[in-house]
């Protein structure tokens, strides 16, 4: 049988209390920008962004994509396991959830190609920047509606 002393049993409820508290204060500490960051760099490797044009591209996002962001709870989570290096753990998740997931980081990729110079620099050393929507050059394109015969 083990012998717990007093002191001992004190130390492990004050260590535990301690590391709840640190792992509160470390995700509620976390935003919708280091969701999106972490989703992105997921893809594409370290990014080479201004926080600056982060925060724009998120706020843009966000206007045009109200519905799409991850519940906190599950946003936070993500987050908290990919700065961890742990986001292999999304396949515990139930399907819902990894269909959310997948869902948003869809949204996240595509809207981080029209709304910022990501593929438009010309090394990879280049910063990515914040452009906003650009309205299209094509100079070939017909924008007028098409009239049914």
């Amino acid at each position: 049988m083990i012998n717990v002393s007093r002191r001992a049993a004190l130390a492990i409820m004050a260590g535990g209390v301690a590391s709840t508290g640190i792992a509160y204060v470390a995700v509620s500490s976390l935003s919708e920008e280091d969701l999106v960051r972490v989703t992105l760099e997921r893809y594409f490797g370290k990014l080479n962004m201004r926080i600056e044009h982060l925060q724009q591209f998120v706020l843009e996002f966000q206007k045009r994509n109200p519905w799409i962001f991850p519940n906190t709870k599950l946003g936070d989570a993500v987050t908290l396991l990919e700065e961890l290096k742990l986001g292999a753990a999304r396949r515990f998740l139930p399907e819902q959830k990894k269909e959310d997931l997948r869902h948003f980081d869809r949204w996240v990729i595509a809207e981080f190609h029209m709304l910022t110079d990501y593929a438009r620099r010309s090394s990879p050393a280049d910063p990515v920047r914040f452009t906003g929507w650009q309205p299209c050059t094509n100079p070939f394109a017909n924008l007028e509606m098409q009239q049914d015969a």
